[in-house]
């Protein structure tokens, strides 16, 4: 899926995804194609951005420890919808509040909005005198970042500390728990996800050790992917209708006045190599074709169609 290898830094080759961005477009259209575009646009862009940052933080004396890099995409390209707010540690606001104010500085009347379940990030972690680098989720960097507060909590005061929601924070800390960074005297070593209660006290495991440095933490989250996948559903749907429409207009600008029904058998046949399209949105496609006026029903026979030039 080209939205999560972009965001997640896992294509070859850019120059690779443009070349196959036109090769669709070659066979399915520009319609079809033109949210991949805008997606390798929004990363291609993000690049020049990360580099203005960087100057402005040095002209406006901002340092922080941490290092940061953001991509800012465009609500209506990616498959992709927010989660509910969280809170943030200090350190973690401080560096998007800086961003937030240099984004905006610029593009006045846009508002950021961090997309959480696909921001990651790394934390030096120190135990028994051995350094580690952890791979996290930025929930699983909300909920670590806590123990430097103090050693013990229970997971109903991580979720009022944190905001984030009950259903995510709960696979988060068992995904902790299972790795052995965390552990609770109040469940077993062979325990269920469902084993874990909001009362449960968590700890912190000052002796925990680990015969790899760097440890890959970031694990996707099961009530994410479920919304991702409604997203990509709607977002299929969306671009389908685009390429049906091109269709539509394709064979009526050639034919000039069709049948209603024989319309819908030839675009069915035109699509078939494609995907299989059903009926009620291709009748929807028409309907949207005859509002936007490049089609109009017979005034005596409602079953004919004109195109209109």
């Amino acid at each position: 899926m080209l939205s999560r290898r972009l965001v997640n830094q896992l294509s070859a080759s850019d120059d690779y995804e443009k070349l196959m961005i036109s090769k669709l477009k070659e066979t399915c259209s520009f319609q079809y194609t033109s949210k991949f575009e805008r997606m390798v646009q929004d990363v291609d862009v993000s690049k020049n951005l990360m580099d203005e940052y960087q100057i402005y933080c040095t002209n406006k004396y901002l340092k922080s420890i941490v290092d940061f890099s953001a991509m800012v995409l465009s609500s209506n390209s990616w498959p992709f919808s927010p989660l509910p707010n969280v809170i943030l540690p200090i350190e973690l606001q401080e560096i998007f509040d800086n961003f937030k104010d240099f984004y905006t500085h610029h593009h006045c009347g846009r508002k950021l909005i961090l997309l959480y379940q696909y921001s990651k990030g790394e934390l030096q972690a120190c135990f028994t005198k051995q350094k580690y680098t952890l791979q996290v989720s930025t929930y699983e960097m909300i909920v670590l970042l806590l123990f430097n507060e103090k050693l013990n909590w229970t997971v109903e005061e991580i979720q009022d500390k944190t905001q984030i929601q009950s259903d995510l924070l709960l696979q988060v800390v068992c995904s902790l728990l299972k790795i052995k960074i965390l552990f609770s005297k109040e469940i077993s070593e062979n325990f269920q996800d469902n084993d874990i209660k909001m009362n449960h006290t968590i700890e912190l495991k000052e002796d925990f050790t680990s015969e790899k440095l760097r440890i890959n933490l970031n694990m996707p989250l099961k009530s994410t992917k479920q919304k991702d996948l409604k997203s990509l559903n709607k977002s299929i749907n969306e671009d389908r209708k685009l390429v049906i429409q091109a269709a539509i207009i394709r064979i009526m600008k050639e034919r000039k006045t069709l049948k209603h029904s024989l319309l819908m058998q030839e675009v069915l046949e035109h699509l078939s190599s494609r995907f299989k399209s059903e009926n009620h949105l291709i009748k929807k496609c028409i309907d949207i074709l005859i509002d936007k006026e490049y089609l109009e029903r017979n005034s005596d026979n409602k079953e004919i169609l004109h195109y209109l030039t």
